[in-house]
């Protein structure tokens, strides 16, 4: 199997992480041993694999790039960047770097080029319906299409060849370069399936095991993750409904969701996030705080790739919404947590859930297997072959007595998440299952207790 089959991320924003200048792009900065600890710190949480982004050269808030080759001055140069991945996969950890292909940064040679050539300009075909008969705000004496109507931001032809060939080269760069293990493709569904499909030969030409996953803002996964496209997407839709669910009471909700993913891309494992630097904090949204637990359980255990955004493993971390500005985001100080692997609940779930991924091959390759729904219980399965996971999750007020069917002789059932964890080691000796609760099942039927908003993660073997 490749290794995003596997695959724990922990997503690091790195110019909001590292405190950097959102509009001073000529600021320079070396922040590539603060993300060493980062990642040293990811790797402590049980993940295996580091999406970071934006990282390349770009204008205020890094999603105008101006230099695909060029990492962006704010954070470091070049051979700093190439260390810190060297670093990472020292540690056994891969690296996606986010990249975007269909807008670009008012900076970036081709559109200077176009200023200052007008219609004798050999790029004037890179970008989208340019009009030299009119204007637009900057005062160049032409307009141009934008992405998401910013200005700042050029939309770029993707249909052109030669510009689909300067991306083609700049992936091939970048894994030269930097060895990267994967990009993660920002607004994927306003780019062109042909160049999609034709960057996901480049890539495993370059690297056999190249990861593509890609943004999209709409639900239609089929479209583009497939066998001749992406690997994988961000999972968007379950994204929302995790908070939906719990704050309604109402889980169909999230079962819905599941099916009709699986029944849409029955063997892509989607990116299965909760927050990120676009959205508030999953927390600041729930009606009640105690659910936070219940949505990482789920996260970490339903079909498709977890994903850890880098501050959510802890109580009270900076916050942010989705109005607030990107020069206001919080800066987060690793040194300000160095007790919460002892101390701090949420980041003990996350490390114990982010381990048993890496422990248990049921969780990554396991058949989904849906139990019991209802409003406030959702019980489901994941099986492979003889051994199963039980995630059995309750948002209700009130404890559950639960009887559960199962197939098959068991002869053990352990609840994982009364694991010891060892903390002193980086990656430790894995849960001790040996300090797990042993739960008693009767004529093939186990029976537990949920007490009120809480979650089991229960493994049975034969």
């Amino acid at each position: 199997m490749a290794w995003y089959d596997s695959a724990v991320f922990y997503q690091i924003h790195p110019l909001s992480l590292c405190g950097c200048e959102q509009q001073g792009v000529k600021t320079e900065g070396s922040h590539f041993a603060e993300l060493t600890e980062w990642a040293a710190h990811a790797k402590k949480m049980g993940c295996n694999a580091i999406h970071i982004g934006p990282v390349f050269k770009a204008d205020t808030h890094g999603h105008g790039i101006i230099d695909y080759h060029k990492i962006d001055d704010r954070l470091g140069i070049n051979e700093e960047f190439r260390q810190w991945v060297a670093q990472c996969h020292d540690m056994g950890m891969h690296v996606v770097a986010d990249a975007v292909f269909n807008h670009v940064g008012r900076g970036f040679f081709a559109f200077q080029n176009l200023k200052r050539d007008r219609k004798k300009s050999p790029y004037k075909d890179w970008f989208s319906n340019i009009n030299f008969m009119s204007d637009n705000s900057y005062g160049d004496g032409f307009s141009y299409e934008s992405w998401g109507g910013y200005q700042r931001l050029v939309k770029l032809n993707m249909t052109s060849p030669w510009l689909q060939d300067y991306h083609f080269d700049t992936v091939r760069y970048w894994i030269s370069e930097f060895d990267l293990d994967g990009i993660r493709i920002d607004a994927v569904d306003e780019n062109d399936y042909d160049f999609i499909k034709d960057l996901r030969k480049v890539a495993q030409r370059a690297k056999p095991d190249f990861w593509l996953m890609g943004g999209l803002m709409d639900d239609a996964y089929d479209r583009w993750v497939n066998d001749k496209m992406l690997h994988s997407a961000a999972n968007n839709e379950l994204q929302k409904k995790f908070v939906l669910a719990h704050n309604n009471g109402d889980y169909p909700l999230i079962s819905r969701s599941v099916r009709e993913t699986n029944q849409q891309c029955p063997y892509a494992k989607l990116y299965t996030y909760v927050d990120n630097h676009d959205v508030s904090h999953i927390y600041e949204k729930l009606n009640q705080p105690e659910h936070r637990k219940l949505i990482a359980l789920l996260q970490y255990t339903l079909y498709g790739i977890p994903a850890l955004y880098c501050g959510s493993e802890f109580t009270g971390s900076g916050k942010q919404n989705e109005e607030e500005d990107e020069e206001e985001k919080s800066q987060l100080k690793l040194s300000d947590y160095k007790n919460a692997y002892e101390q701090d609940p949420v980041t003990r779930l996350h490390c114990l859930l982010g381990r048993a991924n890496q422990q248990f091959p049921e969780l990554f390759f396991g058949q989904y297997q849906e139990m019991m729904v209802s409003e406030k219980l959702f019980v489901y399965a994941r099986v492979l072959r003889k051994k199963a996971m039980v995630i059995a999750v309750s948002c209700g007020d009130q404890p559950v007595q639960l009887e559960i069917p199962l197939a098959g002789y068991v002869r053990q059932a352990v609840n994982v998440l009364d694991a010891k964890i060892c903390w002193e080691e980086a990656f430790g000796k894995g849960l001790d299952l040996s300090a797990c609760e042993q739960l008693p099942i009767d004529d093939k039927v186990l029976r537990l207790e949920l007490p009120a908003n809480s979650g089991k993660l229960i493994r049975l073997m034969q």
